[in-house]
């Protein structure tokens, strides 16, 4: 499990991607999440049933959602959701884009989970093993369903100060993450986002299959900054093909999903209502790490309704709704690499390093300002690469 989920987190993160469609209604918002304090709710959920859109907040608790055009001037119900806290619904009004969007702020509770204080099975399994040896046998049938459909797909990359890697931390360090980007087919996109300001991209695709046999249209890049040269736009417009989101929920045939049937890797820590379902949740630590993984299943469907994988503050976070006919597959992706990670005592030494060692006077200047700044506020350096997916899918 521990190799299988390195590769997963090292994959996602680095194929951090754009995503994103230009509607012409839009919904701005802020989502926070309270426990002992309040603080914002990186990576919840604004979801629209009615019209089958959702996005993921940033890691501030930030969202913009845009709509189909018909939905301007209306009120829709937003429904906000997170791991671990309760689910919130609020009417909300739509407003053209372009034009000032009111800030849509709303607070989730935590969520107490009851603990599975007994679970029996008919054959004496352990439950955890049990539970996801039923989520295979149904895997299956769930899989058989994307050999035939339709689906609108939105992606967004975002990149946050990963130059300053190549300026301040060793150069095999870097080095090292070119090479493997390079194997993985996302060179052009990894070698250009160590070298320039960060990059925000939005790009947006349709895909019918049929018998397996996939066609996308209308693949465009809706929105970069800056202006990416055209190898890079061509690895955007290439990553979402090597993600199979589909296969984050469902894996039982590969190792990935091998791996979740073993015993010893999961424990039932609990259960809690969803609708007029009862989720089961699992969880799973590596003991020789700080990679942990969980999902939430849904009794009697045996689907996962949530899958969480994640190690420090790198995560992979996917969600699943029944929408009649369809899935909606809202993931995100965040990685923050222990090996990038710079610590609070240690940023005097790189300030000196970079002063000595940055030749741009700029580029300098700039680092050791960005140093500075998170010396004061106390708080290790980390740059990351966040991607996050809105896969709409249809018959």
């Amino acid at each position: 499990m521990k190799r299988i989920h390195y590769t997963l987190i090292i994959i996602i993160g680095l194929l951090a991607l754009p995503s994103g469609v230009l509607r012409a209604g839009v919904i701005r918002g802020h989502i926070d999440k309270q426990d002992t304090t309040v603080s914002p709710a990186a990576y919840a959920m604004a979801y629209v049933a009615e019209c089958r859109t959702g996005v993921t907040a940033d890691e501030h608790g930030d969202f913009l959602l845009r709509l189909p055009a018909q939905y301007d001037g209306k009120k829709v119900l937003v429904e906000y959701s997170l791991i671990g806290y309760t689910s919130l619904e609020k009417e909300w009004e739509v407003v053209p884009e372009g034009t000032p969007a009111p800030v849509d702020s709303v607070l989730l509770d935590f969520s107490p989970i009851m603990l599975a204080a007994s679970y029996v099975t008919a054959d004496g399994k352990d439950p955890a093993e049990y539970i996801l040896e039923q989520v295979w046998k149904t895997a299956d049938k769930n899989r058989k369903k994307v050999k035939n459909y339709s689906a609108h797909v939105e992606y967004t990359l975002a990149t946050h100060e990963l130059p300053m890697v190549a300026h301040i931390l060793p150069g095999f360090t870097v080095m090292m993450a070119q090479i493997a980007a390079g194997f993985m087919g996302i060179g052009p996109v990894m070698n250009y986002s160590i070298k320039h300001d960060d990059l925000f991209a939005t790009v947006s695709l349709d895909r019918q299959v049929k018998n397996g046999a996939r066609k996308d249209s209308n693949h465009q890049i809706l929105e970069m900054t800056p202006g990416l040269p055209k190898n890079v736009q061509n690895n955007v417009k290439s990553m979402f093909g090597k993600i199979d989101l589909y296969g984050l929920l469902y894996g039982g045939q590969n190792a990935w999903g091998r791996k979740f049937t073993r015993r010893s890797d999961f424990v039932l820590t609990g259960s809690y209502n969803y609708g007029n379902y009862i989720v089961d949740v699992l969880y799973w630590k590596d003991p020789n790490s700080d990679a942990t993984a969980t999902i939430h299943v849904l009794e009697d469907n045996w689907s996962i309704l949530k899958i969480q994988v994640g190690r420090q503050e790198e995560a992979v976070q996917c969600e699943a709704r029944d929408i009649g006919g369809g899935i909606f597959l809202p993931v995100s992706f965040v990685m923050k690499p222990a090996l990038t990670r710079i610590k609070v005592a240690d940023i005097p030494m790189f300030i000196e390093r970079a002063n000595a060692e940055i030749k741009d006077k700029n580029t300098r200047k700039r680092a050791i300002k960005l140093l500075q700044e998170y010396q004061a506020r106390g708080e290790d350096f980390n740059p990351y690469i966040a991607a996050r997916f809105n896969v709409r899918y249809g018959e």
